[in-house]
């Protein structure tokens, strides 16, 4: 399902889990219906252990294929458990749901190493900037004072 990767960070008794923001995790939750896995970047975490991922896939077993390893075979002859995934963004996961937390890979390079802007290797558009005439709010307020409708004065 996934490909593994070294990760240069050691992992002892004196690893703490902030040692790991921003790197992308698999969580196992408890969910032993539909065995349920999040990948994600980790961004905070607090005491009872919940967690908040970004740009998380959800990965799940499929009923058929949870019913096709019970019985122990499907329509070929072999059991191959099939997967259902879908993206979820930005996530809180309650921590009493967490069974196990593995690194799926380090965090990605700093911003301006990867958008390129470290020497100047980004050239400058013909953008321009103006300011509108009439701000926003100057506009609603003239819109409002134009409605009809009933009065409420009593």
């Amino acid at each position: 399902m996934s490909t593994t990767t070294t990760i240069n960070t050691p992992i002892t008794k004196s690893t703490k889990l902030s040692n790991f923001i921003n790197y992308r995790l698999r969580i196992i939750s408890k969910d032993t219906s539909n065995n349920r896995n999040y990948i994600g970047t980790l961004l905070a975490f607090d005491n009872h252990l919940n967690l908040v991922l970004s740009d998380v896939e959800e990965i799940r077993m499929t009923k058929k294929s949870i019913h096709a390893l019970r019985s122990g075979t499907n329509n070929e002859g072999t059991v191959k458990p099939t997967f259902d995934k879908r993206s979820l963004g930005l996530i809180i996961l309650r921590g009493d749901q967490i069974v196990s937390l593995s690194i799926e890979s380090p965090p990605p390079l700093d911003v301006k190493s990867r958008l390129g802007l470290g020497a100047n290797k980004l050239k400058k558009g013909k953008g321009v900037v103006k300011p509108i005439r009439n701000p926003v709010s100057v506009r609603a307020k003239v819109a409002n004072q134009n409605l009809q409708g009933p009065s409420l004065r009593k």
